[in-house]
């Protein structure tokens, strides 16, 4: 017989082997998930900002081409300040406008910096360009320039300017020529990409202003990289990928760029590091918790070892006692947890039950009355146990503990309320459009209540009696937590006031303060009644 000491020793050295050998192969497989979640979001910003470097250039070229058409028909009329007051010249323009897809404002300026013609009016008002960083270069020589993002001035799109000089005759500076371009294509790229709403693209001069860039603001048409890494890679390099720092971005983003070598600009794509690893940080968290589960029942198992290689001392038929023993406490705890749920189940069914029960001794009540007034207060009561009953219902029928799914629920809710109110005979829709958001009990029942209460005001007052019409119920998460929308195309508020003094207002204000929400009622094409709360 091997001694008992050498036993545990090899139990002992068995879980540490195992234990070193699950957390360096599972931190083995992070680490390679981690590399290819970062290769491959850096793949994609770079396939991107490729993308972005065709669009842009074929985009300029196409502001090129038609600045060169100007060019060309300023030469012929004579010169820059021979188009002052042109009406042809104005026409030209703006058949161009209307001609290009990209191209939102032409305009022409003489030597001097002033505007002698544009599509957005005519006659042109006296408008100088002089002080323009831009139109200095174009005087000391520059041919074409890529200018910074500038907010129109007509429709408040924010564009980017390309402009060309215009030279006489002899060669020497005549003017400049202008054309606003509209960065549609940025948008175009960034819907291509199934992380759209994290994606971020934009196109920068030499010098980091901003040209273009799809989350611009009015407020951020003067941003720069002046002060990033970025910045002075795109000095140095044709091409790149980098991790940005907090100090440059409002989050750690991976970047590519390309710089153009046509025209002084650089495109980047981005998205957040966060996003690129969202995937790999919800395998991270299972990884960890299969791990430590794992660990634990590895632990427990060498615990369990070593408590046996006591008894192995004694006789095998103990042994055989132990295991015995072993199986039946965990058949009792299996029985046990199984009545729980059993137990707990029957609970919902028979507090629904009772609901049932409760709304049809209403209901018997309800009709000795001929007051409609009183009527109508029996079936608003039967309709709220109806909603509590309908989540007891949901409980019992579904294995989701304690938590109620709104989707379903309200599905079930609403055909309640539908055949209550007889919604098909008055030729009255009621549709569902909602996510499907788990809530515990103790919000699932106010809320059910506020929406029925809704509902069931849009059944009583939105329509006339032979109108027909629609109520749709809306149930997403939102940026306070949920939002629930009841919505009906009726009457709106002229004939659906909010009477503070009535109960169902007084319930629906009640319930909203006990879920920590805001209820709202507005009149939008019918009544919109709006309730928000935290999740």
């Amino acid at each position: 017989m091997i001694p008992v000491r050498d036993v545990r020793t090899v139990l002992y050295a068995t879980a540490l082997l195992f234990a070193v050998a699950i957390i360096g192969m599972r931190g083995t497989f992070v680490w390679l998930e981690y590399r290819y979640a970062m290769n491959r979001a850096e793949a994609a910003t770079q396939d991107l900002a490729l993308l972005m470097e065709e669009y842009t250039k074929r985009t300029l070229e196409t502001g090129d081409l038609l600045l060169k058409d100007i060019i060309e028909y300023v030469a012929l009329k004579g010169g820059a300040d021979a188009l002052k007051g042109s009406r042809e010249a104005h026409d030209l323009l703006v058949d161009m406008t209307q001609r290009s897809s990209a191209g939102d404002l032409f305009l022409i300026m003489d030597r001097n910096g002033n505007a002698v013609s544009m599509t957005g009016a005519f006659p042109v008002a006296d408008m100088s360009f002089a002080d323009r960083r831009w139109f200095k270069a174009h005087r000391a020589g520059a041919d074409t320039i890529v200018g910074g993002a500038i907010l129109g001035q007509y429709n408040k799109e924010i564009l980017y300017t390309y402009t060309r000089r215009i030279p006489d005759v002899k060669g020497d500076f005549d003017g400049v020529a202008m054309v606003a371009l509209r960065p549609t294509f940025l948008q175009e790229v960034s819907n291509m990409n199934e992380n759209a709403g994290d994606l971020v693209l934009g196109i920068w001069d030499r010098d980091g202003s901003v040209i273009a860039r799809t989350d611009l603001t009015p407020d951020r048409t003067n941003a720069t990289l002046a002060r990033s890494r970025l910045f002075t890679d795109f000095t140095s390099q044709k091409a790149g990928t980098y991790r940005s720092d907090r100090t440059s971005d409002s989050a750690e983003r991976i970047v590519s760029f390309r710089r153009l070598e046509r025209w002084p600009v650089t495109v980047t794509a981005s998205i957040p590091v966060a996003a690129a690893l969202s995937v790999w940080w919800q395998g991270l968290y299972w990884s960890i918790a299969v791990t430590i589960i794992v660990l634990v029942a590895l632990a427990w198992l060498t615990w369990f070892g070593i408590r046996l290689s006591y008894r192995t001392e004694e006789t095998q038929r103990s042994l055989h006692d132990l295991n015995r023993e072993l199986g039946q406490a965990n058949d009792s705890l299996a029985k046990a947890l199984s009545d729980k749920v059993v137990l707990l189940k029957e609970i919902h069914h028979r507090v629904k039950n009772n609901l049932q029960v409760t709304s049809s001794l209403l209901q018997l009540q309800a009709r000795r009355f001929k007051d409609p007034d009183v009527k109508t207060a029996f079936q608003e009561t039967q309709d709220r146990l109806r909603s509590i009953g309908l989540i007891h219902d949901t409980l019992y029928r579904t294995d989701t503990g304690g938590t109620i799914n709104l989707q379903d629920y309200f599905g079930r809710l609403i055909g309640e309320l539908s055949a209550a109110y007889g919604a098909a005979a008055r030729g009255i829709e009621l549709d569902l459009d909602a996510d499907p958001i788990a809530i515990d009990l103790e919000k699932a029942i106010p809320l059910a209540l506020t929406v029925t209460e809704a509902i069931s005001n849009a059944f009583k007052h939105a329509f006339a009696p032979d109108q027909e019409g629609q109520i749709a119920v809306s149930v997403h998460r939102s940026d306070s937590g949920l939002e629930v929308t009841v919505r009906d195309n009726g009457r709106g508020l002229i004939g659906n006031k909010d009477d503070p003094s009535s109960l169902g207002t007084k319930l629906i204000r009640a319930f909203a303060a006990q879920l920590g929400g805001h209820v709202s009622l507005t009149s939008e094409n019918g009544t919109v009644f709006r309730l928000t709360m935290p999740l």
